[in-house]
């Protein structure tokens, strides 16, 4: 009896101490830019051949939408073509698309475009996948500098995925933009990070 005990212990402390491993980095991909398809959607070009990418954590507003155009510009203002970048891969959406950081490499340099996007005010935090309460923190920021979207009438000021459902008819009318704060954004983390591509 004392045996098992030991070994209970033993196997416990063993799945202890693997379970406070620190995450093992995510594999990067390089690649090369080969189209910016809209603000957070690329194509590359991979070792393994031609791939599509939508940018994880962030959504950028619709084509069709105020400031579509603009933060598709902006996305391709980062990233021209043939621009060289590190995929840090999340996973792979039902689009088949790969879900990633996308990281540009210049100058000896690695740029979370990811994160530029949203600190220049091009994208919104997209709070029904991120995990991260960083994105709530860096997007605060800019609405609060008035940077790239957050500079347009307070009326324009629509997130993404509710201007989708409008559009689809599926909600009749859209939640007060104003009343957007950081502390509404963290608080949907509990549930909006446990969703999947």
């Amino acid at each position: 009896m004392r045996k098992n005990t030991r070994l209970l212990c033993l196997l416990t402390l063993s799945a202890t101490l693997q379970a406070a491993e620190p995450p093992k980095p995510l594999p990067l991909l390089p690649g090369t830019v080969t189209k910016v398809s809209d603000g957070d959607s690329i194509e590359v070009r991979l070792d393994s051949g031609p791939a599509r990418v939508r940018f994880s954590a962030i959504d950028t507003p619709e084509y069709d939408q105020p400031y579509g155009t603009q933060s598709s510009a902006a996305l391709k203002a980062m990233l021209p073509l043939d621009s060289k970048v590190e995929l840090e891969v999340v996973t792979q959406d039902q689009f088949h698309r790969y879900v990633a950081t996308v990281w540009l490499v210049a100058d000896g340099k690695r740029i979370n475009i990811n994160e530029s996007m949203l600190h220049d005010g091009h994208a919104w935090a997209y709070r029904r996948y991120m995990k991260d309460p960083k994105f709530c923190d860096i997007e605060a920021e800019a609405r609060e500098h008035k940077r790239g979207l957050w500079a347009q009438p307070v009326s324009d000021w629509v997130y993404p995925p509710e201007w989708r459902f409008l559009k689809n008819g599926e909600i009749r009318t859209l939640p007060a933009p104003y009343e957007e704060t950081r502390e509404k954004c963290v608080a949907v983390l509990g549930l909006a990070g446990a969703a999947t591509y």
